[in-house]
Formats: structure tokens, C-alpha cells, sequence
């Protein structure tokens, strides 16, 4: 009985910390530079995550010179003025931290997880980073072999390896999201050191970066020494944006592909739909949760697939919301050759079930709720919680909407599911892939 009262005592904080939603309190401010700078302080995390976001990606790269932002991801760790070539991360893991790097349609982002009191540490990196990396023709080209693999294990010898690329290819403008993000081989092959020079003076300059320090940090202190590290970086040139993103035709468009490997037959379909920061992009997320989330009440789950069809596999449904486009991607397989329309009719069922009866309040109540223990999760978390204000900073042109989310989450009602449902989801709003395997 004693253990039972004192995991409630334990749990009870959380739950109403969870039901007030109550704001995060980070400090932001600029350099003179161009600079963004957001602070955290956490006094229960012992760690402190210093991370650069810069607002670049694959949609930012030039038709035939695709493959950089990606690129530029593996270089940045190759050494700079500094930090001797091959020595960046170790002098991380030196300090018990350890550092890493992602690569988006949008975004670039580099950070460090290093124990408090080693912030000084990561914020020195991350400025040697931006000031003066070491871009060798040798680096380049061990590089272009290095991703040359990664291409063909992640992509091109899987079946299916280029599925999403298929989707954004013909969804969207080839020079911006239509490409694949690790770029063409062929691109890379041709591109030279002025080229990657070229790219690092535009886009990894501190106007278009966004530094993050979050956790267990003495604000003041941390300030001098950004201030120290940074403030002499000298500004960019302002950067210049794609516009031209691609549009919906207005008719259904139907692909068929035949795969080499593939043992069952997959069909991709694919809505479009809005960018993160629209406000039905909250809705959209949780109409995936419903037909695809928890077995209690996934559509899919409990329509399609807990009757033991023999003819559907597999069938999920996922929401691909970037900064300027955004896709609602529902997924297939296939055990019975040839069936492909009947998976289709199946789920074009779940879908007019959105759109003409309401959810059930038990059933959005649950996914809502699932929500926000996610967000709540974000306050003990100081990795994550970087990663999302840095987003959202760089997305909605302001962090602190990110204190918003929740909100927006928990006040969607049942005729919002249907409303969004009929605005989207509709066959001249759909591009279909059907792909066969090979025989």
C-alpha cells in the first residue's frame, strides 16, 4: 500500500502539470551579425545540448547541383582552422559528450550533448563550424565515395528504397521538394570547389543560423561567451528563397512501376495537403493518429486489417508536412496480386467514414490525449525541446508558437475532423503509385 501511495504522489505532479499546459520560458535575442539566439534553463537537467540550425536544405540547392545541404552535413564534421581534420567528434566524446547532425528539405541542423558544465566547449565547436572549416578537394572527394554507399544501402538496392522521393518527385517542383535529398551522384560528380564554396558563403552564414543552448546553464554567463564565439562572425548576404514549389493539377495522377525485389505489390496514395504552420496541419496529424495510431481505435486497424483480410498486408497512413508543402501519405501492400483497387476501395471507405460521421469522442479523446503526453514530454527532455523551438524559429518565424501547439492540438473538435477530411481528400487531390513487383 505504502509503494502505491508514493507512485501516486510521484505520478500526480505530472498529470496536472500535463492539464495546465503551461508555457516554456526561454529567452531569444540577435547578434549583431544576424545571429538568432535562444536560451534555455533547465536546473533538473544535468546536461546542456549547444546546437546551429541553419535554415537550409535540399529545397534550397540549384537543379543541377543537387545533393549539397546533404553533403554539407558529413563535411562540417571534417575539421576546421582549429580542430585537426578527423579529430571534430572525438573532441566532443573527450569532454562525455558526443555530437550529430540531420539534413532536411528545410533545415541543417548540428549540435552537441555535453555535460553542463563543457557548454563553453560546444559552443566553441559550433563557431568553428560557421568561421573557418576546413573545405579541401581531397575532403570533397572522400566524401562523394562516402555518400556514393550511403545512396546505394539506404536507396537504391532496397526495394522501395525510393518510394517517398517517388511521392515528392511527382508532387512536387523538381528544383525544390521534388528532388531527392541526398541529391544526384551525377550532380556531385560534376560540382567542383568553387561550387562548395559557393554554397557554404551563402547559406551557413550567422543571419541564416539559429544557435540553441538548453539546459543547466547560468544565463547571464552563457550570453558573454555566444557573445565571445560569435558576435565576430561576419554577417551574410541576405539569402534568397525558392518560391516555386509545385501544385496540385486538378486531376488524379496514376503511376505504375515495376520494382526489382519487391515480393508484394505496394500502392502509394498520396494527398495533397498544407504546410506545417497551416492550421489545419494540426488536424491532418491527428487524422493520421485515428486511422493508423493505437490498435484500440486505428481505423485501418480495426476496418481492414483485424478481420484477417488474405488480400491486405499492410496498410498506415502518415502526414510529410514541410515549411512551404505538405503531403498526407497512406501506405499499402498487397498479399494477392492484382487487388490493388480493392486495397483502394478499402481505404477510400475509411476515408468517406471521416468525412460523413463523426469520430467518436472516446476515440479523439484518446488520440488528443496522446498528444499531450508527447508535448509534455518535451519539458524533460532538453535535446528534443532544442530541436522543436529551432524549428519552429525557423518555420513559423517565431519560438515561442511552440507554446502553442498544445493548444491548438486540444481544441480540435469532431467537425473539424470532417471538414479537413472533405477539403483533402478527394481523387483529383491524389497522386497514386502502384508498384509491381518484378518478374
Amino acid at each position: 500500500m505504502k509503494k502505491l501511495i508514493l507512485f501516486t504522489l510521484l505520478i500526480l505532479p505530472l498529470v496536472l502539470f500535463a492539464k495546465k499546459n503551461p508555457m516554456i520560458e526561454f529567452e531569444e535575442y540577435d547578434l549583431d551579425n544576424g545571429l538568432h539566439v535562444i536560451l534555455y534553463h533547465d536546473v533538473n537537467e544535468p546536461n546542456v545540448v549547444v546546437g546551429t540550425k541553419y535554415h537550409v536544405g535540399s529545397k534550397n540547392e540549384e537543379a543541377d547541383r543537387t545533393g549539397f545541404a546533404h553533403f554539407f552535413e558529413h563535411l562540417l564534421f571534417h575539421g576546421t582552422k582549429n580542430i585537426p581534420q578527423g579529430e571534430f567528434e572525438k573532441t566532443v566524446m573527450d569532454a562525455g559528450g558526443y555530437c550529430n547532425a540531420y539534413t532536411s528539405y528545410d533545415v541543417t541542423y548540428y549540435y552537441q550533448l555535453l555535460p553542463a558544465h563543457e557548454y563553453k566547449l560546444g559552443l566553441w565547436v559550433e563557431s568553428e563550424r560557421m568561421l573557418h572549416p576546413i573545405i579541401t578537394e581531397e575532403g570533397i572527394n572522400r566524401e562523394r565515395e562516402i555518400v556514393k554507399e550511403e545512396k546505394r544501402m539506404r536507396y537504391d538496392n532496397k526495394p522501395l528504397g525510393n518510394a517517398y522521393y517517388d511521392m515528392m518527385g511527382a508532387m512536387f517542383a523538381y528544383e525544390t521538394y521534388g528532388h531527392n535529398m541526398i541529391g544526384s551522384m551525377d550532380d556531385l560528380d560534376a560540382s567542383s570547389l568553387k561550387d562548395f564554396d559557393a554554397f557554404f558563403k551563402k547559406f551557413y552564414v550567422p543571419n541564416n543560423a539559429c544557435l540553441v543552448v538548453a539546459g543547466n546553464i547560468d544565463i547571464d554567463e552563457t550570453k558573454k561567451w555566444i557573445d565571445y564565439y560569435f558576435s565576430d562572425i561576419p554577417k551574410g548576404k541576405e539569402v534568397t528563397r525558392p518560391k516555386d514549389f509545385g501544385a496540385p493539377t486538378g486531376k488524379e495522377k496514376i503511376i505504375e512501376k515495376t520494382e526489382k525485389g519487391l515480393k508484394k505489390t505496394a500502392v502509394s496514395l498520396n494527398y495533397y495537403a498544407i504546410p506545417e504552420t497551416h492550421e489545419d496541419s494540426y488536424v491532418m496529424n491527428v487524422i493520421a493518429t485515428i486511422l493508423s495510431g493505437d490498435n484500440a481505435y486505428s481505423y485501418f486497424e480495426n476496418e481492414i486489417l483485424v478481420k484477417e483480410d488474405t488480400i491486405i498486408n499492410h496498410v498506415s497512413a502518415t502526414t510529410e508536412l514541410w515549411e512551404k508543402v505538405g503531403a498526407f501519405r497512406i501506405k499499402g501492400r498487397l498479399d494477392v496480386e492484382n487487388h490493388e483497387q480493392y486495397l483502394i476501395s478499402k481505404v477510400e471507405e475509411q476515408l468517406e467514414r471521416l468525412k460523413n460521421k463523426p469520430v467518436d469522442e472516446y476515440i479523439l479523446e484518446q488520440v488528443l490525449n496522446s498528444y499531450e503526453i508527447g508535448y509534455t514530454d518535451y519539458y524533460f527532455h532538453s535535446e528534443s525541446l532544442a530541436d522543436e523551438i529551432t524549428r519552429y524559429y525557423h518555420f513559423w518565424g517565431n519560438a515561442s508558437e511552440f507554446n502553442n501547439a498544445i493548444n491548438h492540438y486540444m481544441s480540435i473538435k469532431q467537425e473539424d475532423i470532417q471538414r479537413v477530411a472533405k477539403k483533402y481528400f478527394n481523387k483529383n487531390n491524389r497522386v497514386t503509385i502502384i508498384y509491381h513487383p518484378e518478374k
